[in-house]
């Protein structure tokens, strides 16, 4: 029997098709508004799909475990992920069921996001034979699909692979996970309400005390706090650029905080390139097109000096 093949980074997630508009203004319930002009853009989305994308585009290797329609947008959605470099052979097609698809209003670089995803397209654990998977040094999840999420953290977790978890709202309870994470990135808003608390210190201080060896909570604009394994404690500024479009800004972070985990780096540099390359793509339409590469945000990084109080 051949040794399975060997992989950086394996995520499990959705990956719908982005649909983005810019308006001018946020139109009242039941009025109509025009978009800007041109400002339209259709792209591959996602959490830890955007994730791989950006942990590919700076010179690792990705493969994802999701699912599809077996219609036009299905198609589109892995020509997406095969222009960044991500392997989608381990995805699922569902027969006679759509793509899931996501819309999303632009203003003023803030975005409203709504979702379409039918329930066929959630992955289950039967979904996929741990045998047939690539080894992997990493693993992102986001806990949507909680059961399949588990099954790959187990058997992560047998075969030495680091494993980290995106959380970036309340959606539902991830906790049965929080055993085998190793990393653990999330949004401010889900941190304080699952740790009752104002303070983002305090949510990620009390995510440490449930025994995850590294936690960071990011705040956009406000910046980051980080905890690395050995208590040391980090925080990082956000870094002040001309934002077109926040979309998959989160996203890009824990692609590129993943990339640093495979370089080695402490808890400050993976925090401060994570920064980087997210502020970066905030200067671009969309989650993917605006993807720094490691060279671009090490330059960045290195050089610039204006950051969000």
């Amino acid at each position: 029997m051949t040794s399975p093949a060997k992989i950086d980074l394996l995520g499990l997630g959705i990956a719908p098709v982005d649909f983005f508009v810019t308006i001018p203004v946020y139109p009242a319930c039941g009025t109509k508004v025009d978009g800007v002009t041109g400002s339209h853009l259709i792209a591959g989305g996602g959490p830890v799909a955007n994730a791989l994308c950006t942990f590919s585009r700076m010179g690792g290797n990705a493969a994802l475990i999701s699912a599809f329609g077996d219609d036009t947008w299905g198609d589109f959605a892995r020509r997406e992920l095969s222009r960044f470099g991500v392997d989608h052979s381990y995805c699922i097609e569902r027969k006679k069921c759509p793509t899931a698809l996501a819309f999303a209003w632009v203003a003023e670089g803030s975005r409203t996001i709504v979702l379409d995803l039918d329930r066929r397209l959630y992955i289950k654990p039967a979904d996929f034979d741990l045998k047939r998977l690539p080894r992997p040094r990493l693993i992102h999840l986001d806990g949507r699909h909680m059961e399949a999420a588990l099954k790959l953290a187990r058997w992560g977790r047998k075969v030495g692979a680091n494993i980290m978890l995106d959380v970036g709202s309340v959606r539902n309870d991830v906790d049965e996970l929080f055993p085998y994470i190793d990393y653990l990135v999330c949004a401010d808003d889900y941190a304080r309400h699952f740790n009752r608390t104002r303070s983002i210190s305090k949510a990620a201080l009390g995510f440490k005390n449930l025994g995850i060896p590294e936690v960071v909570v990011t705040s956009g604009t406000a910046g980051s706090f980080g905890i690395d394994p050995d208590g040391r404690v980090v925080r990082q500024k956000a870094f002040r650029v001309d934002t077109v479009d926040v979309t998959g800004a989160g996203d890009v972070y824990h692609g590129a905080y993943l990339f640093g985990i495979l370089k080695g780096w402490t808890l400050a540099q993976k925090m401060r390139y994570a920064s980087a390359a997210a502020a970066l793509k905030c200067q671009s339409r969309g989650a993917r097109d605006g993807i720094p590469t490691f060279r671009q945000t090490m330059t960045f990084s290195r050089t610039c000096t204006e950051f969000y109080d």
